[in-house]
């Protein structure tokens, strides 16, 4: 085989075993609802008032169930019983008194153990208000 041939083989087999090597460590695609990376956690999302996902990572659905409340549907590996999850405001149009809590929710009202429940609002009561939230 002429040597260029045999250069050219070698090289070709180095680039596809250099490939493979690097898909190894390739970051996983962005194909959550919104497409975030979240390092170090399994789920995130930004979430506006409306119920509308901004970005996510290990999110499959949000639902707004009634004013202030909101159903977080985590991926099919997550178990959203065995974590603790944690939520925190938007700073864009909550008023200085919002509240918001949060667990998983195994039962009422979301309904399944990929849930977790957020609920937000202020000292008057239930209110719709953009929110983050990570399950680490």
């Amino acid at each position: 085989m002429p040597r260029i041939k045999k250069t050219t083989m070698a090289m070709a087999v180095t680039l596809t075993t250099c490939a493979g090597a690097l898909g190894a460590f390739a970051l996983p695609a962005l194909a959550d609802l919104g497409g975030a990376s979240g390092p170090g956690v399994r789920a995130a999302a930004i979430v506006n008032a409306n119920g509308s996902v901004v970005r996510s990572k290990g999110v499959t659905a949000v639902r707004r169930i009634a004013v202030g409340q909101y159903c977080i549907r985590l991926d099919s590996d997550i178990n959203a019983m065995n974590t603790v999850p944690v939520a925190t405001s938007q700073w864009t149009g909550a008023p200085w008194d919002s509240s918001i809590f949060v667990r998983p929710d195994g039962s009422v009202p979301c309904g399944d153990s990929r849930d977790v429940f957020v609920g937000t609002g202020s000292a008057a009561g239930a209110r719709d208000t953009g929110f983050h939230v990570i399950v680490p």
